[in-house]
């Protein structure tokens, strides 16, 4: 019987779809395929339970166990179903999620995922301790969900903490609810379908504000950027400026100009115009590639008189830009920058804060006055044209932002900040780039949580978490992929094993091998009982096995500024 994993952001949570086969009599669906042999019940059933819901709106359940293993089977109703974790040793700790379940397609159209019986399939939960759990029904039916636990019932491996005092839980509970009584006061199914579509709009950006992306060729992620831009560099199957794109694209941008090199002409043809984003992209040349501040001040032109965000294009961040730039607007901001809280500031250009305002910023300061960072965006009107006028080489021999942003605040211009919290920026070690694919894989790839397999499992091949497989690819043997990680398109995986955090490029093959945490970029071809982890293997390397070769060694053709460990 055909059973379909869809996982989920919060270990130890997973969801499954069992096919349901279905005739004149009624229904049927396998709840154990493979019976006990079934990894779900590996270890084993020491007793079965039901819950039944008879109250909509009202939730049931609200517990988590420090032991017991539980699998939920939805057997009549619709509910939401909000999952927090509450284990301190779990690497998704103080995350929650949001699922719809159950019988009736209720099209809320909240972001929420929503798996429902008239969709063929039946849904189940495998729930892991530490992970809490509560339904609120949401039709007048009924809401019966059999359950079964891995050890005996025991009063004491319960905690039931309450709802309300849950982080996210019922907040996500009244949106439900308010947008749910929003459609059934229509009534009828065409109101219904037309309030859904005129569910509250996304907030927008209140003024006009150009939006540019410095992203001109240098050398500072060797080895790679020797041969390409590192902005091309994919981070999670695809080019890390996509992501900052993508995010002003969200924002409302509809026009974003990119700086670049006078020779960039590889990011022009991988980037485009902006047709595939539906926006318009000009391209505007960098003469003088002597930092940041001369890239800002190479835009001048395409800016004008209008304020700009400046989002640097080896950066990414998960944060409300259209929130953010309307308090730049409302409170009148001359300039904004937003901070991050970071391991090692020395790195970052550092801001010194006093009585809640900004009264100097470092660049890379050996004894930080703060342990923030100002991450890659910036907001900025004219003065920051005027500031370049004023402001000097540093001993770096670059224009510097931090200079930038010092001029604002010595000319007592209103220099206001954001704090985010989720922000990552290529410093050009190798290090950053494995920080920065797992960074793209947890908070991009699978913001919604779901797989995306396009291409083929065949065979004993196994899938186990979040997994996107491209179109052409084809995953056979004893492969076992383990996610988060992400494979492109035209790739054969056979035999091997992939773990978490782990990104493979177009067109490579991986053959009797274990990879983990690691970013394979494409035309890889790697065949070795070797393990491989914590590594970046360039575009077309070839790593095979030498054992059979004589006389015995091994063979390493190695460029400028390579690492080998073994």
């Amino acid at each position: 019987m055909e059973i379909k994993h869809i996982a989920t952001p919060i270990k130890g949570l997973n969801l499954y779809l069992n096919k349901v086969v279905s005739d004149p009599r009624g229904s049927y669906c396998d709840m154990a395929p493979g019976g006990t042999d079934n990894p779900l019940y590996a270890d084993g059933i020491k007793h079965i339970h039901a819950s039944i819901a008879t109250h909509k709106f009202v939730p049931r359940g609200g517990h988590y166990h420090f032991r017991l293993k539980e699998n939920f089977f939805t057997l009549s109703g619709t509910a939401l179903w909000y999952f927090y974790d509450f284990d301190k040793n779990s690497p998704t700790y103080g995350q929650g999620y949001s699922v719809v379940l159950g019988y009736d397609k209720l099209g809320l159209d909240l972001g929420i995922p929503e798996y429902t019986i008239d969709r063929g399939a039946a849904a189940q939960i495998m729930i892991s301790p530490g992970v809490y759990h509560v339904y609120f029904p949401l039709t007048d039916a009924e809401t019966v969900v059999a359950g079964t636990g891995s050890l005996d019932y025991d009063a004491e491996d319960y905690d039931r903490t309450k709802v309300e005092d849950v982080p996210g839980a019922m907040e996500s509970f009244e949106r439900v609810k308010a947008a749910l009584l929003k459609i059934e006061s229509k009534g009828e199914a065409e109101e219904r379908m037309e309030s859904i579509m005129e569910q509250e709009k996304p907030a927008k950006i209140t003024q006009k504000i150009k939006a540019i992306i410095p992203a001109a060729k240098n050398n500072q992620q060797r080895p790679f950027s020797y041969n390409m831009n590192k902005h091309l560099i994919p981070l999670g199957g695809r080019p890390m400026i996509f992501y900052p794109i993508e995010s002003l694209v969200d924002a409302g941008f509809s026009e974003i100009g990119i700086i670049v090199g006078e020779r960039d002409s590889d990011l022009r043809k991988v980037v485009g115009d902006g047709s595939r984003w539906g926006i318009t992209i000009e391209y505007i040349v960098q003469k003088e590639l002597m930092g940041l501040g001369s890239a800002v001040m190479s835009a001048k032109e395409y800016v004008g008189e209008d304020p700009f965000i400046v989002y640097l294009g080896d950066n990414v961040a998960k944060c409300d830009l259209i929130s953010i730039i309307n308090r730049y607007f409302d409170e009148k901001m001359n300039a904004m920058l937003m901070l991050a809280k970071v391991n090692k500031p020395q790195r970052f250009g550092v801001p010194e804060i006093q009585n809640g305002e900004i009264v100097r910023v470092e660049e890379r300061p050996m004894h930080p006055r703060s342990e923030f960072a100002v991450a890659g965006i910036y907001i900025y009107d004219s003065n920051a044209f005027r500031a370049m006028e004023e402001i000097d080489l540093s001993d770096r021999g670059q224009y510097e932002i931090s200079d930038i942003h010092n001029y604002y605040i010595n000319s007592d211009l209103k220099l206001g900040f954001e704090e985010i919290s989720k922000w990552w920026k290529d410093r050009g070690n190798p290090e950053d780039l494995l920080e920065g694919n797992k960074f793209i894989l947890e908070n991009f790839v699978f913001a919604k949580g779901e797989n995306r397999i396009d291409g083929e499992v065949i065979g004993n091949a196994k899938i186990d978490g979040r997994v996107v497989i491209g179109r052409g690819s084809r995953v056979t043997g004893k492969s076992l992929l383990r996610g988060p990680l992400v494979i492109g398109e035209g790739c054969l995986i056979k035999d091997s094993y992939v773990g978490p955090y782990t990104s493979i490029g177009s067109g490579s093959e991986i053959n009797n091998t274990e990879i983990e945490h690691s970013l394979i970029m494409n035309g890889v071809n790697i065949y070795t009982d070797k393990k491989i982890v914590n590594s970046i293997i360039g575009n077309n390397v070839s790593i095979t096995s030498g054992e059979d070769n004589l006389p015995k060694g091994k063979q390493v053709i190695v460029g400028e500024n390579s690492s080998i460990k073994w």
